[in-house]
């Protein structure tokens, strides 16, 4: 592990791919993302087949995943790469319903789910929860998908 100048442990940078068909949004997230001390932006796709190939060249900690985009849905896209990794992070920043969707995800083998309309701090909140190993839903939803698993741990809870 690398070390700073006082000899204490660095952390190493996490590597993050986003997977957005509107350039503003994904260019806004890159930049506030490469801001972030720890976390960096190794690539970008604008769908899933240019991100399916870049994804298995680049190998990123967690992928960053808008469920609608251009000819194959982000969710089909979460299929595709849990089959082929079982350790990279898959979170879901999205504007459609979360209370429609996050369960989708999960069960897809995502592990998080968060609404584009969120305060950024929020959004890289959700991305360090989620590259800590912990699933990351809004409270709400997660009321509603623990009801029949009471016991399970928390999403926004830290899992």
């Amino acid at each position: 592990m690398a070390k700073d100048l006082t000899g204490a442990p660095v952390a190493s940078t996490k590597r993050i791919f986003i997977v957005e068909d509107h350039p503003v949004f994904r260019e806004g997230l890159t930049q506030i993302l490469n801001r972030e001390a720890g976390l960096a932006v190794c690539g970008a796709a604008g769908n899933a087949t240019q991100a399916r190939k870049a994804i298995a060249k680049l190998q990123p900690d967690l992928v960053l995943v808008d469920i609608g985009l251009p000819g194959k849905s982000g969710l089909e896209l979460i299929k595709e790469i849990r089959a082929q990794d079982k350790t990279v992070k898959l979170l879901v920043v999205s504007m459609h319903d979360e209370a429609l969707y996050a369960d989708r995800v999960l069960r897809a083998g995502g592990d998080g789910y968060i609404m584009k309309q969120e305060d950024p701090e929020e959004i890289v909140h959700a991305i360090r929860d989620v590259l800590k190993g912990h699933i990351y839903v809004s409270e709400e939803v997660f009321a509603v998908i623990a009801k029949p698993q009471i016991g399970r741990a928390s999403c926004r809870e830290r899992v």
